[in-house]
């Protein structure tokens, strides 16, 4: 593949993922940045603005969610769908995508849980169309 073809894929691939957070945090009223990582914790995509360094607070939650995910698996609990920390600053919703990536999402401590959760959800159906 010529490399200024595929340097255009990569771009116009990473554009769509900043696009599927973007309108994921203007959805949710309250949130304040969203991040899409791997397994690794590494951060493939992030939006919005956060006073924290929101690519450590991604690898950090990630390490989280597999641990949370290797105790319900180890006392059959069935599988994790979200979890949420509720802290001070805010909450912060994470949600599994697929068995090798999470998207985070930070907002308010106001923010309504069910209508976040709802709209994750359907960013992480547009995620998965762009990474499979």
């Amino acid at each position: 593949m010529d490399t200024n073809v595929m340097f255009a894929y990569l771009w116009q691939g990473a554009h769509v993922l900043d696009q599927i957070l973007n309108d994921l945090i203007s959805a949710v009223k309250g949130a304040s940045a969203a991040i899409f990582v791997d397994g690794d914790g590494e951060a493939i995509v992030q939006a919005g603005d956060s006073k924290n360094d929101i690519k450590l607070l991604g690898a950090w939650k990630e390490i989280h969610l597999d641990r949370i995910k290797e105790i319900t698996d180890r006392l059959g609990l069935g599988s994790v769908q979200a979890v949420l920390f509720s802290l001070d600053e805010g909450n912060e919703l994470i949600v599994p995508v697929g068995p090798d990536y999470c998207l985070i999402v930070f907002m308010s401590s106001y923010s309504d849980i069910r209508q976040a959760l709802a709209e994750t959800m359907r960013a992480i159906e547009l995620l998965k169309k762009d990474i499979e």
